[in-house]
């Protein structure tokens, strides 16, 4: 490529690109228009453009859309001409990073070349390589995942294609083997990043060591690297050494490499290798390693323009590789101030760049430059007051804003796996800033920021039924009707969720749509609407139109030790836990709660023994099976009753004596428990010197994952006709549960429809939804969560499965459906994480439901069945709401003394007394959300 750009410069007697172009363009101009040689010589120009901008970029996008328009009127038209044409205009995407629309444009291009050829030529695919690399650059630049992982496994398609040389097909399979390394980074499978890191090193043996692509390459592995070591870090607790790391080629030789490479591809390369360069010293606790290496990051920064994009992002790496310097004491600590506030000086600049949270970069920046303010506050100004308060201010104004980004990046994403894995790390991030505010006493603001890192595959599956009414809204009715069309598509699932790749199917509009409709409707005021979390006057108004007493966040503390020093020059404490609370009437509170850790024992120890046939509130670690047994039954009971006892000590009696009690009612409560919280049934915690009372005597208590879905479900109208589908023992292998199906028919729905095996299919049930006004569903099934596939959580029915994902993705929502009981085994255990919450019980949510009733773990067959008929009982005969209902059902279930109500059938009045109260497993696990 070298010698050709130097052969064409030399017969156009030319000292740079740009200035041949230049040149080229205005000898074009002169030539008469609307003829064969304008056309062609237009052609001409275009196909040259790669040549002439390989050292440096030369076209603009006015200059070459009026070429192509000639070239394609009137140049010559046979096809493989204009596909030429049409190839060498779609290269353009390489020389505009930073504008998805040039992407978006140029990826068009391709896209009508690669029609006109035949399948299967060389020549489509060489365009289809170059269409599926600026893909992946506009997944990078845009944050689609999905765009991601479809242009990897197009790629992979076309490795062994004759299109390409033997070093290009060696290049190419590195290139592979870390797109994939990156894939495995982003689901924290280590088994499957070492091996990408294995595949990298045996191919890297077979490059030529001066090939223009190696130090690149070699910065691919050196990250893959350094994110498995991290991974395994973060899992096992232990600090990285200098080690850890292979030896790595010497700089000076880096630089040796990059010597002859064009300026264009250098400033990448250079940008590259000092990043991953500088993070191994970094993680490694070198500063002599990471100055060296963040000194290829400033050579790159003084070959780009401040607008290029690349700029921008070797900026916000100089940002944040200073603030980590001085913040982990890598750098002697005389230098760490200047360090710190020059670090802050980058990323302020950088973030104010990115322009909003539609730029990838804009959620990590911001919460860089968050902790930053935090830090500087705490350890640089610990006695001025003023500075210090001036500091955390903006560290909590900064980490709010950055928090929108999640949402953001959650929408864009096409698919529920997508969305759970981009979202992944929001709810640490949310925490952190939440435990900010607290401490500042900003209530109000921890409110919002826990609630940005919240259940966000939710929200986008919500965000994502009501884009084509704000589209209409926007004046974009066009653009409504491509994203229905769009949404009525759903991907199959495969046989073992992802595929051999990694790859996960795309299901719904893709992340390119989604980017175009975002564009729009944050050009909008509804842009509010889809990124922010709702103020606590929002959620008060929900919490009265529900009737409900309060929501509350339990925020887990943490257990690190602060040292001494912290202590008594600084003023720093270990976070402490809290309940954050919100009332109706939009007030806001927090409550210190000591011992409420994940880190507690009683909760570690049930989450490592759990209540039988259950992985302790999921999701499920691991989804291999294991050779260890499972715990006696008496021990997973003793492990949920010590669970208990401290839920009642440690959170549920101190919040309940905080909450206002109505005359003759007990409070209604709405719990968010974060993190590992969620595993918990805190309606079932014993409180302390009240004669064996559970937390549900003293409250009605229900849960839901966000205060977003919170407002959502409060603002759904009640409907006045009621019709009922009852499933039961669908897989014919749930004796109690056919039984319990037929007597709730029978006592309770009787014009309603019973459908049982057989007849109990996935589409019978779906039709059903669809058609119904006012709707309650009954199913007494199977439920099965899986860690992170494709259909992470779902429903075992005649013939098929009902999956979570088949509820929330697509355009169409269940209206008017009034309630769901889930009566089958942890249908509120989300296979996606505990702050994503994303579960069959959440899913019918989202797909239009007011209230859901779910299960924490695989429950007992016998008293289920109880429990679910008497939660009809008191819906039924005494007009209660569904969750009442269902606390009325468990504290009849506690009550040993229990009678059979008139009308119970006699196969399950022969059960009433067989079950015991002080089994928790036989009731506790049932969950109400919603209204």
């Amino acid at each position: 490529m070298v010698r050709l750009t130097s052969l064409v410069l030399d017969h156009l007697g030319c000292a740079s690109g740009r200035e041949a172009y230049d040149m080229l363009y205005e000898d074009w101009k002169a030539l008469p228009r609307g003829t064969t040689m304008s056309g062609l010589r237009a052609g001409q120009i275009i196909s040259i453009l790669p040549h002439l901008m390989f050292d440096r970029p030369v076209a603009d996008a006015g200059r070459h859309r009026e070429l192509l328009d000639e070239a394609r009127k009137y140049g010559p038209q046979e096809q493989a001409w204009q596909a030429g044409v049409l190839g060498a205009s779609g290269m353009q995407a390489m020389q505009h990073l930073g504008d998805p629309a040039e992407l978006e444009a140029s990826l068009a291009r391709l896209e009508a070349s690669r029609d006109m050829l035949p399948p299967g030529s060389p020549q489509r695919d060489a365009v289809e390589v170059s269409h599926a690399a600026a893909r992946i650059h506009l997944a990078q630049l845009g944050g689609g995942e999905d765009d991601f992982d479809s242009a990897v496994e197009d790629l992979a398609r076309l490795a062994d294609s004759p299109a390409l040389g033997e070093q290009q097909r060696v290049v190419l399979a590195v290139q592979l083997a870390g797109y994939r390394a990156h894939q495995a980074t982003r689901r924290e499978d280590e088994d499957e990043l070492a091996l990408r890191i294995r595949e990298m090193e045996s191919t890297l043996a077979q490059l030529s060591p001066n090939q223009m692509d190696r130090p690149n390459l070699e910065a691919y592995l050196d990250a893959a690297r350094g994110n498995l070591l991290v991974l395994r870090a973060r899992r096992t607790g232990e600090d990285l050494t200098a080690a850890d790391f292979p030896p790595a080629t010497p700089l000076d030789e880096v630089r040796r490499q990059l010597g002859p490479v064009p300026e264009n591809t250098r400033i990448d390369r250079l940008g590259d290798v000092g990043l991953t360069r500088a993070t191994r010293a970094m993680l490694a606790g070198d500063h002599r390693g990471t100055v060296e290496a963040l000194a290829l990051v400033e050579e790159a920064m003084d070959l780009l323009e401040p607008d290029d994009e690349r700029w921008l992002r070797n900026a916000g790496t100089l940002g944040m590789a200073h603030c980590m310097l001085a913040m982990n004491a890598i750098a002697p600590r005389a230098d760490c101030p200047h360090l710190l506030d020059q670090g802050i000086s980058w990323l302020r600049h950088t973030h104010k760049l990115t322009g909003g949270p539609d730029h990838p970069i804009w959620g990590n920046t911001g919460m860089a430059l968050a902790m930053a303010y935090r830090v500087r506050g705490d350890y640089l100004h610990p006695r001025d007051r003023h500075a210090k308060r001036r500091n955390h201010e903006e560290s909590r104004r900064v980490g709010l804003d950055a928090l929108r980004s999640a949402a953001w990046q959650g929408i864009l994403q096409s698919g529920t796996a997508h969305a759970a894995q981009t979202a992944r790390r929001a709810g640490e991030n949310a925490l952190d800033v939440a435990r900010w505010c607290i401490a500042d006493g900003a209530h109000a603001d921890a409110v919002r920021a826990l609630d940005a890192g919240r259940g966000l595959a939710l929200h986008a599956a919500t965000v994502a039924t009501t884009v084509p009414d704000l589209l209409a809204a926007a004046g974009q009715p066009e653009l409504a009707d491509e994203w229905r069309r769009a949404g009525a598509v759903v991907a199959p699932q495969p046989e073992a969720g992802l595929t051999l790749a990694g790859q996960l199917p795309v299901s719904g509009p893709s992340s390119r749509l989604r980017r175009r409709v975002l564009k729009v409707l944050s050009a909008s005021p509804l842009r509010q609407r889809l990124l922010d979390a709702p103020s606590p006057e929002e959620i008060g108004a929900a919490l009265r139109a529900m009737g409900a007493t309060a929501l509350v966040y339990l925020v887990p503390g943490s257990a690190e030790d602060v040292s001494l020093t912290d202590r008594v020059v600084f003023g720093r404490y270990a976070d402490e836990g809290q309940a954050l609370i919100v009332s109706a009437d939009g007030s806001t509170r927090a409550l210190p709660l000591p011992r409420l850790l994940v880190e507690a024992p009683e909760l570690a120890s049930y989450r490592a023994t759990g209540t039988p046939g259950r992985d302790a509130g999921g999701p499920p670690t691991d989804p291999t099976p294991t050779l260890t047994p499972p715990p006696r039954p008496e021990v997973s009971r003793a492990a949920l009753e010590r669970l208990c006892d401290w839920a009642g000590t440690a959170v549920m009696e101190p919040l309940l004596k905080h909450l206002p009690r109505g005359y003759g009612r007990v409070p209604s409560v709405v719990l968010v428990p974060m993190a590992e919280l969620g595993a918990v049934p805190w309606h079932a915690a014993r409180m302390p010197g009240r004669h064996g009372r559970r937390a549900c005597h003293e409250a009605d208590i229900s849960y839901l994952p966000s205060a977003r879905l919170l407002c959502e479900v409060a603002a759904r109208p009640a409907t006045r006709v009621r019709q009922a589908l009852v499933v039961g023992n669908p897989t014919r292998d749930l004796h109690h549960a056919g039984e319990e199906a037929e007597a709730i028919h029978r006592a309770f729905h009787p014009k309603g429809e019973l459908l049982g095996p057989g007849r109990a299919t996935p589409a019978a049930v779906t039709d059903w939804l669809r058609g119904q006004r006012g709707g309650l569903l009954h199913l007494a099934c199977h439920g099965v969560v899986r860690q992170g596939e494709r259909h992470s959580a779902y429903l075992a029915l005649s013939g098929g499965e009902l999956a979570a994902e088949e509820l929330t993705e697509g355009s169409s929502r269940f209206r008017e459906l009034e309630l769901v009981v889930l009566a089958a085994c942890r249908t509120n255990v989300s296979g996606r994480g505990y702050d994503e919450a994303y579960s069959l019980s959440t899913a019918f949510l989202v797909a239009g439901a007011r209230s859901v009733i779910g299960s924490l773990w695989p429950v007992p067959d016998e008293a289920t069945s109880l429990l679910m008929y008497m939660t009809h009982h008191f819906m039924s005969r005494d007009g209660l709401a569904p969750g009442p209902a269902l606390r009325s059902a468990q504290l009849w279930m506690l009550d040993d003394h229990r009678t059979a109500p008139p009308g119970m059938p006699a196969q399950l009045q022969g059960r009433v007394r067989r079950i015991s109260g002080a089994d928790l497993t036989a009731w506790a696990g049932f969950t109400h959300l919603g209204w």
